[in-house]
């Protein structure tokens, strides 16, 4: 009797062990997915790891794996897994977009390139690929390269919100603003809550600053600490002459981020139009020291033509120093360091770069008008004047010399021909020229 009772037992063991045997990749695969939902982390990864036992030549279990391992933050693992995915089957595009996710997270940037190329070469059509892409461009600066991933990301994952909110960064990058409203009012629509920051900063550069306003204020609702947004909203309120609301932003910004060298500036041309002179070059000061490639250098702050001036530095800092292929020789790149070097208070080195552009090319009418603004900021005024005269004279629409022009002819010529000057900038679009007509020649 005891013989046959363990015969039995035995008998149950080798059943048991031939069940086991019997289970496929996928029976482990599937069994995998399904913990894998439930939320059985280590049970899933056990899974994954018997189904590679059961059948090492079947790749999906290890780029599935290695997805499980990446979301634990263990990359090294989970390449590991997609490296054995890839020298099993190279034509799968899968491992190569969950390999370079890794390598982009890592910061591992040019690797990560390679393989979301090798991913697109092998499947075109997935739009996660050209969104992480489009990461990449986007951080290297390369906004048009990145619009284009971003582009072909929406039209293969229309609901993606975040490469509608990627989409609409990239053209204000590229100075696109109108169009890039339209991108992340869809990527709010489908959940972004971030974009209406890119919304607001967008409209503010349209002029649309009471929507800026609204748009930026639920920003900071969403993210009290979001220093940027502040500073936007700040720079909205300014513009709308609405200095003391401004000069809160700014100041809230400063708090959240004592490098928003941004903030400071904004609060330097608050603070100036408050009549708190000492204070605002205090302000532009800490700009400077924080980062050289603010708009506040230092000016000469004692009349009617710098306050002015100072705008005009905002408008050559946003207008003419965006990402371009240069290479050296070109007018711009001595345009664009010369704008540098007088944003960094080296006013006069920057004049002899802006004259070694227009010695290269003497038709380009901005590089008159930005050596203009910064002689005026030296306070040559005779000498802004002439040049602000040549650039009309190759540009006749140059809206920002006709103003300047008019600015400096208010003080040192004539108050009538200043007055066309600054109804000339308005005609050709330059709002602030408004405000300085109200000022002047309205009264």
């Amino acid at each position: 009797m005891k013989q046959n009772f363990t015969l039995l037992i035995i008998s149950i063991l080798l059943y048991s062990n031939v069940a086991l045997s019997q289970k496929t990749v996928i029976d482990y695969f599937d069994e995998a997915g399904t913990k894998q939902k439930s939320g059985d982390v280590a049970g899933a990864m056990l899974a994954y790891t018997n189904a590679i036992q059961a059948d090492p030549e079947y790749t999906p279990s290890y780029y599935e794996r290695g997805f499980l391992k990446a979301t634990l933050k263990d990359y090294r693992g989970a390449m590991n897994d997609y490296d054995q995915a890839i020298e099993l089957n190279s034509r799968d595009a899968k491992p190569f977009l969950y390999r370079g996710m890794c390598k982009l997270t890592m910061q591992e940037y040019e690797s990560a390139l390679r393989d979301f190329n090798s991913s697109i070469e092998i499947n075109p059509n997935e739009g996660n690929t050209y969104f992480q892409r489009a990461l990449i461009w986007q951080r290297a600066e390369d906004f048009k390269r990145a619009s284009q991933d971003y582009d072909r990301a929406v039209v293969l994952e229309p609901t993606n919100p975040l490469a509608w909110q990627g989409l609409g960064q990239c053209k204000i990058a590229l100075n696109d603003y109108k169009n890039s409203l339209s991108d992340f009012t869809r990527a709010i629509e489908l959940g972004s809550k971030l974009s209406y920051a890119g919304r607001g900063n967008a409209r503010t550069r349209l002029n649309d600053l009471q929507g800026a306003i609204t748009d930026l204020t639920k920003a900071v609702e969403q993210n009290p600490n979001d220093s940027e947004s502040l500073y936007l909203r700040g720079l909205a309120r300014s513009k709308m002459s609405k200095f003391s609301e401004a000069l809160n932003d700014f100041n809230q910004a400063i708090v959240l981020n004592p490098r928003n060298y941004l903030a400071f500036y904004g609060r330097g041309v608050c603070k100036s139009r408050l009549g708190s002179l000492k204070d605002a070059i205090l302000d532009y000061d800490q700009a400077i020291e924080i980062n050289g490639a603010s708009a506040a250098t230092k000016p000469y702050y004692n009349m009617f033509i710098t306050d002015n001036t100072i705008k005009l530095l905002d408008v050559v800092i946003q207008k003419y120093t965006q990402p371009k292929d240069l290479s050296l020789g070109r007018p711009e790149v001595y345009l664009s360091r010369g704008i540098a070097k007088n944003a960094v208070g080296e006013s006069k080195d920057a004049i002899t770069d802006l004259d070694k552009a227009i010695e290269i090319e003497p038709t380009n009418a901005d590089s008159y008008f930005v050596r203009a603004v910064v002689k005026s900021s030296l306070g040559d005024q005779k000498g802004a004047l002439t040049d602000c005269s040549s650039a009309i004279k190759l540009f006749s629409n140059h809206a920002e010399a006709y103003f300047l022009r008019g600015v400096i002819k208010y003080t040192l010529v004539n108050k009538n021909e200043a007055c066309f000057d600054l109804s000339r900038s308005g005609e050709l679009g330059f709002a602030e020229a408004y405000n300085v007509i109200r000022q002047t020649c309205g009264k």
